[in-house]
């Protein structure tokens, strides 16, 4: 899944977790958040000789709502734009994996069950699962590609 912005609202780090997948267990990073926004929404998923793909209409924001999202992330990429609803420079480009997870993240805000309000620029996540909320995509347009 990919966004020219990501917003991730009430979001919770429940830290690094061992989750089943059709290839077999996975370590991914958990969170949990009450809403999701993308703009200019873009996802891929391979299936069988194939790639699916789904886009949002240019220019459109995607919403993912409801209570108890659930996000398995196997790595989150983006250049940090806000945090609490306060513009950051655009500095600091993140790369979460289970294996490169901050110790900041890890250590502090993923003990303390902190809710962030979290913005990201040409941010891209790579899911092994997701569970509860609705997605919505204006001018949803699917297509396949050859893998």
């Amino acid at each position: 899944m990919k966004g020219r912005r990501l917003e991730l609202h009430d979001l919770v780090f429940g830290g690094v977790v061992t989750v089943d997948t059709a290839a077999g267990p996975k370590r991914v990073l958990k969170f949990t958040a009450t809403a999701v926004t993308i703009l200019d929404l873009k996802m891929a998923v391979p299936v069988g000789p194939q790639i699916q793909h789904i886009d949002g209409a240019p220019g459109s924001t995607s919403t993912l709502r409801g209570d108890d999202i659930t996000m398995y992330v196997e790595s989150l990429t983006g250049t940090l734009s806000s945090i609490e609803n306060l513009p950051a420079p655009p500095v600091l480009r993140l790369h979460l994996t289970p294996d490169t997870i901050p110790e900041w993240l890890y250590d502090t805000v993923g003990k303390l069950d902190l809710k962030l309000q979290l913005g990201l620029d040409d941010a891209d996540i790579d899911q092994a699962g997701q569970t509860g909320g609705q997605l919505a995509i204006p001018g949803i347009h699917g297509y396949g590609t050859p893998r």
